[in-house]
C-alpha cells in the first residue's frame, strides 16, 4: 500500500514540476522567436503545437489520484481522489479545447488545491505522523510558484515575436502573397522573476500599474475586441484600395474601455456604441469630443443613446473634470469611431495562442490583404515587417512597445521595418542597424515599396 501512495505522490510532484517548467518557458517564450522551418512556419505557429504539452499537468494529477484511489477504504479520502480525477480530466479537456484564460486559471487553481490536500493526507497515512517531507516540498513549490506568479505592482513589456500576416489571414480569391510580418510584444503584470529576467535582458521595461487598471478578465476582453476591430478595418480598407467594396463608413462611437470608479463605471459597458449625446447624433469620435468641449461643463449630466447587444438603451451619466484639462467635461471612457464596413469577400483567419489580441498588427494586415488582392503583389520580393494600428481613414497609429518590437525584428532577416512616425526614434535607438521607415498612412507604405521594389531583384 505504501508503494502505491509513493507512486501516486510522484505523479503529483511531476505535475507541479511540469507546471513550474511551463511557467518559466511561457515567460521566456520570445527567445526562440527567429526560429522558422524550411517551409516558412514561424515560431509563433509552433507554439500552437507546444501548447498541448500543458495537458500533461492535469493528466499527471489525474493518474496520481487514480493510482491511489482504491488504496484506502475511507470514503472521504476516496471521494477526494475521485474529485481530483474528475476535475483534472475536465481541465485537460479545457486545455485541449483552448478555453479562455480565466476559465483555465479557475479550474487549475481548484485542481492544485485538491492535489495539495491529498498530498498532505497521503503523507500522513504513509508515515502515521506529520508528513514533514511533503510539507517542505509543498512549501518549496509554493515559493517557486510565488516568484513566478505573484504580481509586483508593476507591468513589464518585453520582446515578442513576428507573425506572418499572409499566413495569419487570407482573403477569398486572393493570391498567396509575399513576406509581410507583423510583430508582437508581451505586456503583462510583472512578477518577481521578471526582475531577474530584466537584469539578464535589457529589453525589459517596467512601469507602475495604474490605480485604475481594470481586472484581468476585462483587459482580456478588451484586447480581443481590439484585435477583431483591427482585422475588420484592415479588410475593408484593403478591399477598397483593390477596387472591391466601399471601405469604411463611420457608424457611431464604440466604448472600448471604462475607467475604474469613474462616473461611467457600472452604467456603460465596453462594447457599447453611442449614437447620440443629449439628442445630438454622433457618428465620429471627433464629433463627440467637439460637442463635449463646447456644450458640456464638468458636473453636467449627459443623456446617451446607446446600442447594446442589438437593443437601443438610454443612459444618463454625470461628467467630471478631465485630469489633463480641468475645464473639459468627461465621464471616464476610452472610445473609438465604430466603422461600418463593406467587405464583399470572406476572410479565413488562422488564430495563434500567443497572439491574444490588440490592434498593433492592423497596418501590416492591411498591407497583406492588399498584397493578396493586387495582381503581382506589392512587396516586390522584399521581406517586410512593420507595426502600427490601422485607422478608419487609412492612417497608421502609434502603438506601445516600439523598442521591443524593433529589437524583435532586428533578429529576423527583414529588409525594412515600417513604424508610425511617433515611434521612429525609439525604434532607431533599440535597433540602430535595422532599416527603419517611418510612415503616417498605408499609402506611404505602398509608395515606398513601389519605389524600392527593384532592390529585391538585385539580391
Amino acid at each position: 500500500m505504501k508503494k502505491g501512495y509513493r507512486t501516486g505522490s510522484r505523479f503529483y510532484y511531476a505535475g507541479f514540476i511540469i507546471a513550474i517548467c511551463s511557467l518559466i518557458a511561457a515567460e521566456l517564450i520570445w527567445i526562440p522567436a527567429p526560429l522558422r522551418t524550411g517551409g516558412g512556419v514561424l515560431w509563433i505557429e509552433m507554439i500552437n503545437w507546444l501548447y498541448y504539452v500543458l495537458a500533461l499537468i492535469p493528466l499527471s494529477w489525474a493518474l496520481g489520484a487514480g493510482r491511489m484511489l482504491l488504496l484506502t477504504p475511507r470514503l472521504m479520502i476516496r471521494s477526494l481522489r475521485v474529485a481530483i480525477t474528475v476535475v483534472n480530466l475536465v481541465l485537460a479537456g479545457l486545455l485541449i479545447a483552448e478555453a479562455s484564460i480565466t476559465t483555465l486559471l479557475a479550474v487549475l487553481t481548484a485542481a492544485a488545491v485538491l492535489v495539495i490536500i491529498d498530498m498532505l493526507v497521503s503523507g500522513r497515512m504513509e508515515r502515521g505522523r506529520a508528513p514533514w517531507r511533503t510539507i517542505i516540498w509543498i512549501a518549496a513549490m509554493a515559493l517557486i510558484l510565488g516568484i513566478l506568479l505573484v504580481p509586483t505592482g508593476y507591468s513589464v513589456t518585453y520582446p515578442g515575436m513576428t507573425l506572418d500576416m499572409n499566413r495569419y489571414a487570407h482573403v477569398q480569391g486572393g493570391a498567396e502573397g509575399g513576406e509581410i510580418e507583423g510583430v508582437l510584444v508581451f505586456d503583462r503584470p510583472a512578477v518577481l522573476a521578471d526582475r531577474l529576467y530584466g537584469w539578464l535582458f535589457p529589453q525589459y521595461d517596467f512601469l507602475p500599474v495604474p490605480k485604475d487598471e481594470p481586472p484581468l478578465s476585462e483587459t482580456y476582453a478588451q484586447v480581443i475586441a481590439m484585435k477583431t476591430d483591427a482585422n475588420r478595418v484592415a479588410a475593408a480598407i484593403a478591399m477598397e484600395k483593390a477596387g472591391i467594396g466601399k471601405g469604411v463608413v463611420p457608424d457611431g462611437i464604440r466604448i472600448v474601455a471604462i475607467v475604474k470608479d469613474s462616473p461611467a463605471d457600472g452604467l456603460l459597458q465596453a462594447g457599447d456604441i453611442v449614437d447620440a449625446v443629449n439628442g445630438n447624433e454622433m457618428r465620429r469620435v471627433e464629433e463627440m469630443i467637439s460637442y463635449m468641449t463646447e456644450s458640456v461643463k464638468p458636473g453636467d449630466q449627459v443623456d446617451l443613446t446607446v446600442r447594446r447587444a442589438g437593443a437601443t438603451v438610454s443612459v444618463t451619466v454625470r461628467t467630471v473634470p478631465s485630469d489633463q484639462e480641468a475645464t473639459r467635461a468627461v465621464f471616464g471612457v476610452s472610445v473609438q469611431t465604430e466603422p461600418k464596413l463593406d467587405t464583399p469577400r470572406s476572410i479565413d483567419f488562422h488564430e495563434y495562442i500567443a497572439h491574444l489580441g490588440g490592434p498593433s498588427h492592423g497596418a501590416m494586415l492591411t498591407l497583406a490583404f492588399i498584397d493578396q488582392l493586387v495582381e503581382g503583389g506589392v512587396t516586390g520580393g522584399l521581406r517586410v515587417a512593420g507595426t502600427g494600428t490601422i485607422e478608419t481613414d487609412g492612417s497608421i497609429g502609434m502603438v506601445g512597445g516600439i523598442p521591443q518590437k524593433a529589437y524583435a525584428v532586428s533578429r529576423t532577416d527583414a529588409d525594412v521595418f515600417f513604424v508610425p512616425i511617433e515611434g521612429e526614434q525609439a525604434a532607431r535607438s533599440a535597433a540602430p542597424d535595422l532599416r527603419i521607415v517611418a510612415v503616417s498612412n498605408i499609402d506611404e507604405v505602398l509608395e515606398w515599396l513601389q519605389e524600392h521594389k527593384s532592390e529585391a531583384q538585385g539580391k
